[in-house]
């Protein structure tokens, strides 16, 4: 797997390192740590000016900054020290996240992790163009950081929430998460939502999987045909998780799928939510009221938006 980790200067690196360091890549993975040093920065700085001092001053500057970030990955590359795993680090002037854009092509990035900027006062939206340029242009999958949410936990697992319906982008998260590891201590929480209309009231009905039975059932007497549907897609979605040792619980809820999702994510204190990419790619993306998008931008955790690895079939490069 080919894994792309965008280095802001502003950013704090430590929450986007702790959960790469969590989930366990494949052997033979690569990690790329890519900063790029904003080109419009520079611009501002030359239009104050025209003389030769100006330009030696700028161009100072830019040195001084790239051997800054330089040192700053070549302590970051020996936190991802392991024998199984090939780090490679970058430091290029340019626009930000055409830079990311051109990386992801040029490296078959299979998995690229971002930072988000800090929250608004009046909003929870997601800031930071960034972020969103590359989470909605990005041919790879997309692993939206966010720092501690939830009070220090008493094990080192993982609160991870997946939500499926069944669509090809859903398999595709599933196979995700399928590919890495976790933790021991890891719960899986599977969610499925069975939309509802306007003048029904929202439902859940949850397992651990040791009572299928009844679940059905339950699940049946209250949503009917869809309901039964529900508990199937979660069976078999339980039977393809090869997470052999770990904690998995299936939650089918009734309502609205982004709301569901966000109120599963705070109810299990989730660490990730892992969803494919459906209402994210294409024109699509222009579509504000796609379950990925509003999750990704209201989610109180980290988000991983999975699309089909454009590495697939293909060699892998390595520098």
């Amino acid at each position: 797997m080919n894994v792309l980790l965008a280095v802001d200067e502003s950013c704090n690196f430590k929450a986007a390192a702790q959960i790469l360091s969590q989930i366990q890549l494949p052997a033979d993975s690569n990690l790329y740590l890519l900063h790029v040093n904003p080109l419009d920065e520079w611009l501002r700085l030359g239009t104050t000016g025209r003389s030769l001092r100006m330009i030696e001053q700028i161009n100072m500057s830019r040195a001084a900054a790239c051997t800054k970030m330089r040192h700053v990955l070549s302590q970051m590359e020996k936190t991802f020290l392991k024998p199984s795993l090939a780090v490679h680090s970058f430091v290029t002037d340019g626009v930000p996240g055409a830079e990311i854009l051109r990386i992801i092509a040029e490296y078959h990035i299979d998995l690229v992790v971002l930072e988000t900027r800090r929250r608004s006062k009046v909003s929870s939206f997601l800031l930071g163009s960034v972020s969103e340029w590359v989470l909605n242009e990005a041919s790879c999958s997309v692993l939206i950081v966010r720092g501690k949410t939830w009070p220090k936990k008493s094990t080192k697992g993982l609160n991870i929430l997946i939500a499926t319906d069944g669509s090809p982008d859903a398999k595709e998260a599933i196979e995700f998460v399928g590919r890495v590891g976790f933790p021991p201590s890891t719960v899986l929480t599977l969610l499925h939502v069975v939309r509802k209309k306007v003048h029904q009231t929202a439902q859940l009905v949850t397992t651990d999987g040791t009572q299928p039975a009844t679940f059905r059932k339950l699940a049946e007497d209250l949503l009917k045909a869809r309901g039964r549907e529900g508990t199937t897609l979660l069976e078999t979605t339980r039977k393809t998780l090869n997470c052999p040792g770990l904690k998995i619980e299936e939650n089918l809820a009734f309502g609205h799928e982004a709301e569901e999702i966000l109120k599963a994510a705070k109810r299990t204190r989730a660490d990730l939510v892992v969803m494919g990419s459906r209402g994210l790619t294409g024109l699509r993306r222009f579509l504000l009221g796609s379950v990925s998008n509003k999750v990704t931008r209201h989610a109180p955790c980290s988000v991983v938006v999975v699309r089909q690895s454009p590495a697939e079939g293909k060699n892998q490069k390595n520098t």
